[in-house]
């Protein structure tokens, strides 16, 4: 299967833009559905353009993952100390969305791990079958209703089952327009979550809506200097030198290209390295010695990690990393050496294809261990 044609891209991408745009929305699902069909397309998908097959459950637990964050008590400052009850936000022009409802109530049990969560078959697995019969039933077949039409570009609108299939191309696109995709999907849900009336009371004009709802929970990284620190030798991540103070907690993987905290991403750097690294990639012999510290400390960070709450499977790690090269080869970008010096992908003495390939860091070794 071929690659779509730069002009199918761009019709791609007119289409995401009319079901943003023009689609009816009731509740915040649909945004949640499109946003992890591009994430799944990232973790599971690659860049030859063919169909890729997705089930439910796959679905199901991204939808726990983002409403996950989303089920912390809101910080409205006019909300008295003494009050019981401590807002989240409603994501349904009706009552809450039942999938908000079950994600809170286990996040509460969980004591705020997802991690946690996901290590209880005997939590999790009821969890996710559930969630996954709201999607198969609310969103699935409705995503791609545009007005009274169905505009089933992205997958087969057949209405029975629990597995889609997205059509030649649709992961394509996904995966080399995520950043823009996601920001237009972001942009939508922060608009009609604005929009209901039992929100708007709350919000106000001060609150950043979409930093609450998507950002990086930053004020927590600090609790992870140590564990970093320990596993690095005290070295900094990136120019070996000793740390002498608490150093910056860095994603090797920057936020900016993909907004989730997986654990294994985590690195411990100099305020001076982690400053000049600023969005970039690091460069190739970088993520060599992140491979290595990965598997050479798999163990240690899946204990430490699972304990904080963090999500770190190595292999999803290790294939949004794979994904995020992939496109910076393409985009024929500039990689981060050391202080100043940046340069092209590809051009070093290292070849970051052969360090997944060769080396095999990674998929199989990584899902066996896990």
């Amino acid at each position: 299967m071929s690659r779509p044609t730069p002009e199918q891209q761009i019709q791609f991408l007119i289409k995401i833009q009319r079901l943003l745009g023009e689609g009816r929305f009731v509740a915040t699902y649909k945004f949640a559905l499109l946003q992890a069909l591009a994430d799944l397309s990232v973790e599971k998908g690659d860049d030859s353009g063919k169909a890729l097959k997705l089930t439910t459950s796959d679905i199901a637990e991204k939808f726990i993952q983002y409403y996950w964050r989303q089920t912390l008590p809101l910080p409205v400052p006019n909300i008295a100390e003494a009050q019981l009850s401590i807002p989240i936000l409603r994501q349904n022009t009706g009552q809450q969305a039942a999938v908000v409802n079950r994600v809170a109530g286990i996040r509460e049990q969980m004591n705020g791990s997802l991690a946690r969560a996901k290590a209880d078959p005997r939590l999790w697995k009821p969890l996710v079958s559930e969630v996954a019969e709201v999607v198969r039933v609310m969103p699935l077949w409705k995503l791609q209703t545009i007005g009274q039409e169905v505009e089933d570009f992205l997958y087969p609108n057949t209405e029975v089952g629990s597995e889609i299939e997205l059509r030649p191309g649709v992961a394509y696109c996904l995966r080399q327009f995520h950043g823009l995709v996601q920001d237009l999907i972001q942009g939508g849900w922060v608009r009609f979550i604005r929009s209901i009336s039992t929100n708007q009371n709350l919000l106000g004009e001060t609150i950043d809506l979409r930093e609450f709802l998507f950002g990086s929970e930053r004020e927590n990284l600090t609790i992870y200097r140590d564990f970093l620190k320990d596993i690095q030798s005290g070295d900094c991540f990136y120019c070996r030198d000793p740390i002498p103070g608490a150093g910056d907690v860095d994603h090797f993987i920057p936020w900016v290209k993909y907004p989730v905290d997986l654990g294994h991403n985590f690195v411990l750097a100099h305020p001076r390295c982690n400053n000049a690294k600023r969005d970039y990639l690091a460069a190739e012999s970088h993520l060599g010695n992140w491979f290595e510290r990965n598997n050479k400390h798999f163990d240690d960070m899946k204990g430490f990690f699972g304990d904080q709450g963090i999500i770190n499977d190595l292999s999803s790690s290790n294939q949004v990393t794979r994904w995020a090269y992939e496109q910076a080869e393409n985009a024929g970008a500039h990689v981060w050496v050391m202080g100043k010096e940046t340069r092209k992908i590809g051009k070093g003495y290292f070849n970051w294809r052969n360090l997944f390939e060769q080396e095999h860091f990674g998929f199989e070794e990584a899902a066996d261990r896990e």
